[in-house]
């Protein structure tokens, strides 16, 4: 697999894998051994926890408005931020993992 960035936008895939690593920590050490297997939904919940972190990190790293409904999504797309990955603004790839987030807990609960 590639990754490639520019300027700090490698941090992106820190804050999503650093997020999910301190927070299945977090339940492992809370909840105890076999959580994710007994609640599968909360690999859901911390996809969307790790996508709110990416967003907040990317928004800060552009300097661009942590408020999603400030400006457009096209705005949000076509800007050109410093930091990148994968040729989008860092921000850009919490929508993915959000939706993967939802996926996740719905399927979880049924």
């Amino acid at each position: 697999m590639v990754f490639w960035w520019t300027g700090r936008g490698f941090l992106s895939l820190l804050f999503l894998v650093g997020t999910f690593g301190v927070y299945g920590a977090a339940v492992t050490f809370a909840i105890g051994d076999g959580a994710f297997a007994k609640w599968p939904w909360l690999w859901g919940v911390g996809f969307l926890l790790a996508a709110l972190v990416n967003w907040i990190g990317g928004c800060r790293l552009n300097r661009a408005p942590i408020n999603p409904l400030v400006g457009t999504v096209r705005d949000r797309l076509t800007y050109r931020p410093r930091n990148r990955f994968l040729s989008l603004p860092p921000e850009v790839w919490s929508a993915p993992v959000a939706v993967l987030g939802l996926a996740a807990i719905a399927k979880g609960l049924i």
